[in-house]
C-alpha cells in the first residue's frame, strides 16, 4: 500500500489555539489522588484521580513495582467507547503504567454530564474551543504530566494509545514533547476530510449522520472545528522515534487515514502492516505483535537506525 500525503488543513490560528488551551491547562492545578487497591507479584495498582482542564476530575490508574529501579513509564488511553483496564503484562514486562479514562468514558463519565445525543465526538462540536475533543487532548497530556511527577525517576517515557488513544497520545505529545517513543496503533481523527468518505463505523459514521439531518453548509463549519484535532495537523511537531500500527482493512479508521498522519511525522518512523484491525477476525491476533516491538523498545531503548 502506498502512503498518501494529505494537504495540510491547519486554521489560521492553529498554533495560538493549542498555545492558549496548554497555558489554561497549566493554570488548573493537578490535585493528584492516589487510592491502593491491589498488589500483585510485586506490584501494585493505585486508583488515580486529577484535575484537568476546566477544573473537571479525570480518573485512572497507576501501576508502579514496589522496588525502586528505575523503570520505563508507560502513559496509555483507550478506544471510542471503552475504558482503561490495568495493563499487569506490561508491568510484568518491565514497565509502570498510567492509564487514563478520558472525559466522558469510564470512570470518568461524569466529567461530560450533557454529551451530544449524536455520539460523544460531537459534544460542543459548534466551537473547537467547546469542543470535547479540546478537553480529551487535555485529559491525555495531564496523565502524562502528572505520571511523570508521580514516576520521577523513570528510565524513558512511552505513550501509547490505539484508536481513539492512538490520536490522543499523538496529539499530546505533539504538545510536550516528552516521549521516548511514541506508539500509536490505528490512530484516528486523521485526514478529517478523507476519514468522512473512507469511514463507514465508528465516530466517523456519527459524524455523517449528524450532517445527514443538517444543511449543506453545516458539514463546512464542523470541519473547520475537527481540523483543530486533527492527527495529521500535529504530525510534524512530533520529533520522537515513531512506531505507528496500520490495519490494510478498517471500516472505522480506514488505513489511509493512518498513513497520512504517517507520512507527516516530524522524527523516525517505523510502520507495521496488519491485515485488518477493528476487526474480530483470526488475522486480529497477529497485533500481538505491535505489542511485542514496543515494549522490546521501551525496555531496551530505540536502537540507531530506527524507521530507515
Amino acid at each position: 500500500m502506498t502512503t498518501f500525503r494529505a494537504p495540510l488543513s491547519r486554521p489560521a490560528d492553529f498554533f495560538g489555539f493549542w498555545s492558549r488551551t496548554v497555558e489554561e491547562l497549566a493554570r488548573v492545578a493537578p490535585a493528584t489522588r492516589l487510592e491502593a487497591a491491589a498488589t500483585r507479584g510485586g506490584v501494585r495498582l493505585h486508583r488515580l484521580s486529577f484535575a484537568s482542564l476546566g477544573g473537571v476530575t479525570i480518573h485512572g490508574y497507576l501501576l508502579r513495582a514496589e522496588r525502586e529501579e528505575p523503570r520505563p513509564m508507560v502513559v496509555h488511553g483507550h478506544g471510542y467507547g471503552g475504558r482503561v483496564a490495568p495493563r499487569w503484562s506490561w508491568a510484568r514486562a518491565g514497565c509502570d503504567v498510567v492509564g487514563v479514562d478520558v472525559r466522558g468514558w469510564g470512570r470518568s463519565s461524569a466529567a461530560v454530564p450533557s454529551p451530544s445525543p449524536w455520539g460523544w465526538v460531537l459534544t460542543g462540536c459548534q466551537s473547537p474551543e467547546r469542543s470535547v475533543l479540546r478537553g480529551a487532548v487535555c485529559d491525555y497530556l495531564r496523565a502524562v504530566q502528572v505520571g511523570r511527577r508521580l514516576l520521577g525517576g523513570a528510565t524513558s517515557t512511552v505513550l501509547e494509545g490505539t484508536s481513539l488513544a492512538g490520536g490522543l497520545a499523538l496529539m499530546a505529545e505533539a504538545l510536550a514533547g516528552v516521549a521516548d517513543l511514541l506508539a500509536v496503533a490505528v490512530p484516528t481523527f486523521g485526514w478529517a476530510e478523507g476519514r468522512r468518505l473512507l469511514a463507514s463505523a465508528g465516530s466517523a459514521a456519527e459524524i455523517n449522520r449528524y450532517l445527514e439531518r443538517r444543511p449543506e453548509h453545516a458539514a463546512e463549519d464542523l470541519m473547520v472545528v475537527l481540523r483543530y484535532f486533527d492527527p495529521v495537523n500535529f504530525a510534524g511537531q512530533v520529533v520522537c522515534p515513531t512506531l505507528v500500527g496500520v490495519g490494510l482493512v478498517d471500516q472505522v479508521v480506514p488505513p489511509p487515514t493512518v498513513l497520512a498522519i504517517a507520512e507527516r511525522l516530524g522524527g523516525p518512523c517505523e510502520v507495521l502492516r496488519f491485515p485488518v484491525s477493528h476487526s474480530d477476525a483470526p488475522e486480529a491476533g497477529r497485533w500481538r505483535r505491535f505489542e511485542r516491538r514496543w515494549l522490546e523498545l521501551a525496555r531496551n531503548g530505540v536502537p540507531a537506525g530506527f524507521g530507515r
